[in-house]
């Protein structure tokens, strides 16, 4: 046995070599998870258990004929028995959830002659749940800490097994008692659980788990560091068990780790701008605003990484950052945060193209159209939202979506794309709103391909929620076409246009707390962001600004592969952040977009360059 561990091991070095740090994790749920010295923390069992782990730990000793559970002899208490403490709530869980697993994991401190004939007692009652050899079961018992020698092993139960910390020594039918491998980190890295291990370290870490591996066992680390950079290592490494005294916080982690990874399929392509317009001085004559609602930078670096390494966005050099504050919260949501770049005044949270004192301000949209622009507002969401309902709406509380509709009625923008078909059905003096807009001279659409093909001046779409659906519901290329389409509807408009187009739904990711969405949504605006920069270099005199009306979700990245277009993220909250957001700019004047600066000045610097 020890000859033919030593050729595992040599073989595992070998292979760790051409292992990367950065190597995709595979499926990992809180049945990996372990509760390390789970007796110490404020409720035994009974947390780990609810969180879901598939192993939980219990240091014992053997008092008067009973299992004491304590660390060291000075902390045993006679309320703090293994029976107390573990098995009695075990069996009521075991009966009552017919599906669940575990491990228990039993340490002997001391005198193992003593302990295994009462751990052999005590489990008596719960032989129809235990695993062993032909007889798969819900309950695993390990035996580790003062174990027996090897050769002692085979005289035990054939359910219970033992935790080793080497390979060497045993036969096979010693073998054959061992159901877990524990190994002290500290016996191959130093390290304290920030950064990342380098190649040196991983071979030696990934050598050791490789020859548990290949020798037919699990293994887990102990004295490993207890932080989310060393779970993630543990796991890019493939340790089986990782341990924890962080119940809730690795809990979370794990059931939340599905929503927060992506492996994109398939890089798209991206569009190489030309520069040859960009930041020159000279008119602006055609304005496109793209808003990724709720992207920040660690989206678009997400997004960035899923497509392994290529972004339109990051091809645009002129950047700035705007500051998102509402006027009465540090936090702005989507209606006041719009309502500033399209009215330039702060307003109150959840406030529509009105001022704090709910009076009415002009947008954008309005004055693009009193310049003789072309203008549109085409988005991924009801176009009562807060985000287009800022550029022709005027409410004090954005939920009134059928108020919100009835503005529509008083502006001169060209086209409007969106969802919400509902909300326009109001009845104003025993008319809807789509009635008063069709007496206005605009065709009200209901399909997106009926919209694609219109050759209507005047357009009010109107399509179903399942057009508008996620992008991984299968929207399809939506935003690119209807970007597509009305450009070259207004192209040779002499006095150019003003467009305000946006990925509604990176919002609706960050929320939801989806990485997988959030990235796909961010991905598509990008690619209509694409086209807009194709635009510009083609037409010469139109400025594109990309930026967002705030971050949503506080998205930390905490691994990623750029080559294999692979993301780990995680949230800290369901809600917008006050983290400022970065705003890019590409064509003539984009260098006016460059500093930090509120979400107002977005107004400031683009009226002034459409009235000139």
């Amino acid at each position: 046995m020890k000859t033919l561990h030593k050729l595992m091991l040599g073989c595992a070095l070998v292979i760790a070599v051409t292992q990367t740090a950065t190597s995709q994790i595979r499926p990992y749920t809180v049945a990996n998870a372990h509760s390390h010295n789970d007796y110490k923390n404020s409720i035994p069992f009974y947390r780990a258990y609810e969180k879901g782990f598939g192993s939980i730990e219990a240091d014992v000793y053997a008092v008067g004929g009973k299992l004491m559970v304590a660390h060291s002899k000075s902390e045993i208490s006679a309320d703090r028995s293994l029976q107390a403490l573990y098995l009695d709530p075990l069996a009521e869980k075991l009966k009552n959830a017919p599906k669940r697993q575990l491990r228990l994991l039993i340490e002997i401190k001391e005198n193992y002659k003593a302990v295994l004939p009462l751990v052999i007692e005590e489990m008596k009652p719960f032989a129809g749940y235990i695993s062993s050899p032909g007889h798969p079961g819900r309950l695993s018992i390990v035996m580790t800490g003062a174990v027996p020698p090897a050769t002692e092993m085979p005289n035990y139960p054939d359910w219970i097994t033992f935790d080793v910390d080497h390979l060497d020594g045993f036969t096979p039918q010693q073998w054959q008692k061992i159901g877990l491998v524990s190994f002290p980190l500290g016996r191959y890295v130093r390290w304290n659980g920030k950064g990342v291990l380098n190649k040196e370290e991983i071979k030696r870490v990934k050598g050791a788990i490789d020859s548990v591996h290949q020798a037919g066992k699990m293994i887990r680390f102990w004295e490993s560091p207890d932080t989310k950079s060393s779970w993630l290592a543990l796991m890019r490494l493939g340790v089986d068990v990782i341990g924890t005294d962080k119940i809730e916080e690795m809990g979370d982690f794990l059931n939340g780790k599905a929503r927060g990874e992506y492996l994109q399929p398939k890089a798209y392509a991206i569009y190489q701008p030309t520069y040859k317009s960009d930041g020159a001085t000279k008119k602006v004559k055609n304005i496109i605003l793209c808003i990724g609602d709720g992207m920040g930078l660690a989206q678009l670096y997400a997004t960035y990484t899923a497509n392994q390494g290529k972004l339109n966005i990051f091809g645009m050099r002129n950047i700035g950052f705007s500051v998102t504050n509402a006027a009465d919260a540090y936090i702005t949501d989507s209606a006041a945060g719009a309502t500033a770049f399209a009215t330039g005044q702060k307003t109150n949270d959840r406030a529509v193209g009105v001022d704090v004192n709910g009076k009415p301000l002009q947008s954008l949209a309005t004055y693009s159209a009193a310049a003789g622009k072309k203008t549109a507002i085409i988005v991924v969401c009801p176009l009562t939202d807060a985000t287009p309902a800022a550029l022709y709406g005027h409410r004090q509380e954005r939920s009134e979506s059928t108020q919100i509709a009835t503005d529509i009625i008083n502006s001169n923008a060209d086209i409007f794309l969106g969802a919400g078909y509902s909300d326009f059905t109001t009845k104003v003096n025993g008319v809807t709103v789509t009635d008063l807009m069709q007496q206005r001279g605009y065709s009200v659409i209901r399909k997106f391909d009926d919209f694609l093909n219109s050759y209507a001046k005047k357009i009010l779409a109107l399509v179903d929620d399942s057009t508008t659906r996620s992008k991984i519901s299968g929207r399809g290329d939506y935003l690119p076409l209807a970007f597509k389409k009305v450009t070259a509807a207004f192209k040779n408009h002499p006095n150019g246009f003003f467009i305000m187009t946006e990925g509604s739904q990176i919002d609706y990711g960050g929320h939801e707390n989806n990485l997988a969405q959030v990235i796909t949504e961010n991905a598509d605006f990008d690619r209509m962001v694409g086209e807009a920069l194709r635009f510009a270099d083609l037409d010469g005199e139109t400025l594109v600004i990309v930026t967002a009306d705030h971050e949503t979700g506080g998205l930390t990245l905490l691994d990623g592969d750029i080559k294999k277009g692979y993301v780990l993220g995680n949230f800290s909250t369901n809600d917008h952040t006050g983290t400022p957001v970065p705003v890019f700019a590409y064509g003539p004047h984009s260098g006016d977009f460059r500093g930090v600066y509120s979400n107002t000045q977005i107004f400031d610097k683009l009226l002034k360059l459409m009235k000139k």
